[in-house]
């Protein structure tokens, strides 16, 4: 090729890349912006897009106040939420999630206000109406939370927390059997829901029913994801049902701190007692007491008065007598202290005494059966011996 012709070539290759380069250019602005300018499909793309990053970003923002409100960081996570409730006033989720912070921020006008703003922007909301519940309840309109419990069970019919939440209002109003009714007719949802049979067993306990009480506590304990959860209840529930070697083996699962514990003890010392184990019931006590005298609330009327009855069944007559002066001196408007000591004295043969506090007993405690009967006693031996003191009499 001459020269000639290479330099024709070289323009004729430029002037094509030169028109390629306009029509493409052309045809991309045409495309994206029309002959005018920005068209009307490119504008809403770009603000598909816009919304789009926005709401990741709200997203991100929510998760973050979600995070700081399980945290127990409030403050923080009130500012990331109201940064989403500008952004989407509109957003029920939001609304929503904004209530659950300032009502544990204490805050319950403001949560009301935002749990209904989210119940009125997605009326399908069954967490919006639970939440206005707990408010409610917070206020003592336990009427009013019991309708909002009962429209988020509306809602979510197969939710066991909505179940639990308008049935345990109804128990509080004592309204039992509506809650039993309830209940019932929405047993299918719940047969295996651990938390269920929890509570039909405290709605059992509650009618004084302690052996369906019982059963109901087992069942629990079975359904439960973790059994240790209910142990304790399970043992109390045993305890009233007089089951005692079953509150025994409840009580042998749980914690040594809960054992620790001035109530739990004196249920075992309680449960040894009435079942041939006196003595270990009575020493048990009693190191418990020994170790425990120099704490702050020290130990109850009730540890002494369980001590007092477990000390009379081994003929411990000194620890009796003990216990007595102190429910006497503690509580002088309780019969026990009186009928312990009128007891001892007259197991001592102190029947004129004796007769003088065990009818301080039977006036405290008209209905209880033991005192008059010991009274009765007293008064015979001390007719037949003519008030003569005989001390170290054995019974």
């Amino acid at each position: 090729m001459n020269q000639s012709s290479s330099y024709t070539h070289r323009i004729v290759s430029i002037g094509f890349s030169f028109l390629f380069c306009t029509v493409f250019a052309s045809t991309f602005a045409t495309t994206m912006f029309g002959c005018g300018g920005p068209t009307k499909t490119g504008i809403e793309a770009r603000k598909v897009a816009s919304d789009r990053f926005n709401r990741v970003g709200g997203a991100v923002a929510s998760d973050q106040a979600a995070q700081a409100l399980d945290a127990g960081q409030f403050k923080d996570a009130l500012t990331q939420i109201d940064r989403v409730v500008v952004a989407f006033p509109t957003d029920p989720k939001a609304r929503l999630l904004r209530g659950r912070i300032v009502l544990e921020m204490g805050r319950l006008e403001l949560a009301m206000t935002e749990f209904k703003n989210a119940a009125e922007l997605d009326p399908s909301c069954a967490e919006c109406m639970y939440y206005q519940g707990i408010v409610s309840q917070r206020w003592g309109r336990d009427e009013d939370a019991m309708k909002e419990y009962a429209a988020a069970l509306t809602i979510e019919p197969t939710s066991t927390h909505y179940l639990l939440a308008q049935a345990e209002t109804l128990l509080v109003l004592g309204r039992t059997n509506e809650a039993k009714t309830l209940i019932d007719d929405t047993s299918c949802h719940f047969e295996f829901s651990s938390a269920l049979a929890h509570l039909r067993s405290e709605i059992a306990a509650s009618e004084d029913d302690h052996a369906q009480a019982l059963n109901f506590m087992e069942l629990a304990v079975t359904l439960a994801p973790n059994p240790l959860d209910y142990q304790e209840d399970l043992a109390l529930v045993a305890f009233h049902a007089k089951e005692w070697d079953r509150c025994l083996t409840a009580l042998a699962t749980l914690p040594a701190k809960s054992m620790d514990r001035e109530d739990m003890a004196r249920i075992r010392a309680r449960c040894l007692a009435m079942t041939g184990r006196a003595l270990e019931a009575r020493d048990l006590l009693v190191a418990f007491e020994s170790s425990n005298a120099s704490k702050q609330d020290g130990i109850t009327l009730e540890h002494d008065l369980a001590l007092g009855y477990i000390a009379w069944m081994v003929g411990d007559i000194e620890r009796v007598d003990s216990c007595a002066r102190r429910l006497m001196g503690r509580n002088p408007k309780v019969c026990d202290g009186y009928l312990l000591k009128g007891m001892v004295l007259e197991r001592q043969g102190d029947f004129t005494n004796a007769v003088k506090l065990l009818t301080k007993a039977s006036e405290l405690a008209p209905n209880r059966r033991l005192p008059r009967e010991l009274l009765l006693r007293a008064e015979a031996a001390e007719i037949a011996l003519g008030g003569v003191v005989v001390v170290g009499m054995a019974r």
